[in-house]
């Protein structure tokens, strides 16, 4: 994902719409796929800095990742993004690694003192007694994993808080093995304001009304904004559409009106996906409007003889044409976990996010970094909500496989210049009113395929 040419600089008019409004005043925003939702929604966050507390809230990790690069661009706090389920549960997630230092041996470890580090600086922090009050509690430990019992004994989970102080003369040294330990797949949070300012919410079409009404509006003390689109509604039995948000709010709405990620080459098949018509010809501004074939590939839907062979292409590919910017993504996790092996079995280094398994005890695995456009990034439809690669490539596209007309979608709608779908057997019903003269159909079932080296 080549953030560089993500975040929006020069709004349009529909964008520019948007910024004007009063951010006291609360809206909802609909937009398509590629239309600056999230840009906007970091927009509107600069603008609420100046009066008050503010926060993001978003769906996915890469949608996280993308939004903490846009708000350090405007020199916004990047820890002030929350998911739906922190909103409750846990609060503002804070960037680094944790360390802890030992005291005289390395099984003796001091539990009152832990250290943060990222890449710009190490922060402090001290244990503070359960009966201090309530404005020392600063932060809290959780972990996104099941870690040695030694860690839950030490921190407990949730329960355990601390307030920062300065550095000072105290400097830490992570490569001492000997006096200092790291605290494994740990996750440092802040706790969330009982009310907050302004609340932005990106992705809002997959969060139910009742959540909206019953946990955010309570702590929102000035406005809500919603960012969505009804076609990118990934889960069946929640969320709500944007229609139904703005009846059930009464918010004022706006549109934006312009795409900027899909080439009109891969709009054309992409708008025939959902079930109800959309149009991303019409007011297409990639690269101003100059993204039809010949000026980009025409998506690719090819058929194999099986599952690996379609991975043995895809590894082809990114080899003999030295691709960069690439996604792969599948519909579960479990097609992560295999796509993953394959290329882990064939030298080849990904970033990829999944869980081993879904009972205790399992670990995540979490390798992605956005900003390295080198490696291939592994993801799920789901988990690739908001994000942009250059060359997208969707396997296992077959009618078995896919649940989700939506998440397709979603899965389509995410390269900005190449797209490749394939699958074996019986391709999805989802490709069926994808008109062939906007395609280029490729029939590889009798060819073998084999590494190239």
């Amino acid at each position: 994902m080549k953030l560089e040419n993500w975040f929006i600089s020069n709004l349009d008019d529909s964008q520019r719409k948007v910024i004007v409004e009063s951010i006291d005043k609360s809206i909802i925003v609909k937009g398509a796929a590629g239309s600056g939702k999230t840009n906007l929604a970091i927009h509107r966050a600069n603008q609420a800095k100046a009066f008050g507390s503010y926060a993001i809230c978003i769906y996915t990790i890469a949608l996280k990742r993308m939004i903490a690069y846009g708000m350090q661009t405007l020199g916004l706090d990047k820890e002030r993004i929350i998911y739906e389920w922190e909103w409750n549960e846990r609060g503002y997630n804070l960037d680094g690694f944790v360390y802890w230092k030992r005291k005289n041996s390395k099984a003796n470890f001091d539990n009152n003192v832990i250290y943060l580090v990222n890449d710009e600086k190490t922060r402090k922090f001290l244990r503070v007694d359960a009966n201090a009050p309530e404005e020392a509690l600063r932060i809290s430990i959780d972990f996104d994993t099941w870690v040695d019992s030694v860690y839950y004994r030490a921190f407990g989970r949730r329960t355990s808080w601390f307030y920062e102080v300065p550095m000072q003369e105290d400097t830490l040294d992570v490569t001492d093995a000997d006096h200092v330990g790291l605290v494994p797949n740990t996750i440092v949070f802040r706790k969330m304001e009982d009310k907050i300012d302004y609340l932005i919410i990106d992705e809002a079409q997959d969060l139910d009304i009742s959540t909206y009404t019953g946990q955010f509006l309570p702590r929102v003390s000035k406005s809500l904004t919603l960012f969505g689109d009804s076609k990118q509604k990934i889960y069946a039995n929640r969320g709500a559409s944007m229609d139904e948000l703005c009846a059930a709010l009464k918010f004022d709405s706006l549109s934006l009106n312009y795409n900027y990620r899909l080439p009109k080459s891969i709009a054309k098949m992409a708008q025939k996906i959902p079930s109800s018509a959309t149009d991303l010809i019409s007011n297409n501004r990639k690269d101003g409007g100059n993204s039809d074939y010949p000026n980009y590939p025409k998506p690719t839907i090819t058929v194999y003889s099986n599952e690996k062979a379609e991975l043995v292409d895809i590894l082809n590919q990114i080899k003999l044409e030295d691709l960069d910017d690439v996604a792969i993504l599948v519909p579960t996790e479990e097609y992560v976990r295999e796509v993953y092996q394959f290329f882990k079995d064939n030298e080849i280094s990904t970033q990829v996010h999944y869980r081993t398994g879904s009972t205790i005890p399992y670990q995540t695995i979490n390798t992605l970094d956005f900003s390295n456009n080198e490696l291939p990034c592994i993801l799920t439809y789901h988990a690739a909500k908001g994000a942009e690669f250059s060359n997208v490539f969707i396997p296992f596209a077959n009618r078995r496989n896919l649940k989700d007309r939506n998440a397709f979608y979603v899965a389509c709608t995410r390269a900005s210049n190449a797209l490749h779908i394939s699958f074996s057997g019986i391709p999805t019903d989802y490709l069926s009113a994808v008109e062939p003269d906007t395609v280029t159909l490729l029939d590889k079932s009798k060819i073998e395929i084999i590494v190239a080296k």
